[in-house]
């Protein structure tokens, strides 16, 4: 495990760098796909070359980002010019993917820039506030300091990875400074409109099918405190879904009234299940259960990759939960 660095240390790195890397973690989310588009573009501004790399496609629903289209699958072995990986909003190597994580252990020199307090501090410098609503606002402050300006279309995927990581502005991660923030963004040329159009009001078929066989098939547990959904391959294979159809799911179950934990278990063709955790309550903090399975993430929203079959696995996790919610009571 590496140690803590300033903004500044990390800034005057930056400032020597000439063909650079950056990296987030597989499925990913807004944040991940706008946290990497907003700081490789910025690294472009200041004239480096820049490479951005995500092991899974760009989701349809972010592909609207000016230059979503050079954010490309890492190759297997770091370009001989590249002197620098940086990871962005990625907790611990291995959510980069299998490719990603041999990157990062071969790289002469990586950065970790995030904002999960779980966060393993696995880079040779590391800018980690566990604290910060999204990895976009750990970033716009370290722009600042390298003299970038926020040009509307940086200043719209930042946007956008805030956006999505406060639920859109809803979650209590949502502060006082996020909100300054989100409305600086905006100055510098985000069209609210459009974005919140592409994000939340064109959504695809295979989305309404799927909002569809989750209410339908949800299970409630702990009398109402806890709600889940499974998804099996075979299920998946009947619905003609690809895995970046079933990103967010958990979201349709969470705001289930009484509810206070929400998760969806989802069977991968691999032998792992993978676990989305939410909470709705700060005294159940999700990233703790996840920890006991070797997950992470953030106190009201963890994740879990875990090997096994999807029953087991399933009353496994659920069992976990209602040890919390037992210690509650």
């Amino acid at each position: 495990m590496g140690t803590s660095n300033t903004r500044q240390e990390i800034v005057q790195t930056i400032a020597n760098l000439h063909e650079v890397a950056v990296i987030s973690h597989m499925r990913p989310d807004g944040d991940a796909v706008g946290s990497t588009l907003g700081l490789g573009m910025a690294l472009q501004a200041l004239g480096k070359n820049v490479h951005m790399w995500i092991e899974d496609a760009v989701p349809e629903r972010f592909a609207f980002l000016e230059g979503a289209q050079l954010v490309t699958n890492p190759p297997k072995t770091l370009p001989s010019g590249v002197e620098c990986l940086i990871c962005v909003d990625c907790g611990e190597p291995k959510r980069l993917g299998d490719v990603g994580r041999s990157l990062v252990e071969t790289a002469p020199f990586t950065i970790n820039i995030d904002h999960h307090e779980t966060n393993t501090l696995y880079a040779t410098m590391n800018l980690v506030q566990g604290n910060a609503a999204a990895c976009a606002c750990v970033l716009v402050p370290l722009l600042d300091t390298l003299a970038v300006p926020l040009t509307a279309p940086i200043a719209t995927a930042l946007y956008v990875a805030v956006n999505t990581d406060t639920g859109s502005f809803q979650f209590s991660s949502t502060t006082p400074e996020v909100m300054c923030l989100g409305a600086r963004l905006i100055e510098a040329g985000v069209d609210v409109g459009d974005v919140n159009r592409r994000l939340y009001q064109e959504l695809p078929l295979t989305s309404f099918r799927m909002q569809s066989e989750v209410l339908n098939n949800m299970m409630l547990d702990s009398g109402g405190l806890i709600v889940h959904y499974s998804l099996s391959i075979a299920r998946r294979q009947d619905l003609h879904l690809q895995l970046q159809d079933t990103k967010d799911l958990v979201d349709i179950i969470r705001v289930l009234r009484g509810a206070k934990v929400a998760l969806i278990f989802e069977e991968l063709e691999d032998g792992f299940v993978r676990i989305s955790l939410r909470s709705k309550d700060p005294a159940i903090r999700v990233n703790d259960i996840a920890a006991q399975f070797g997950g992470g993430g953030h106190p009201m929203a963890a994740g879990i990759r875990m090997r096994g079959r999807l029953t087991e696995v399933r009353h496994t996790v659920l069992q976990a939960i209602r040890t919390v919610l037992h210690s509650l009571a």
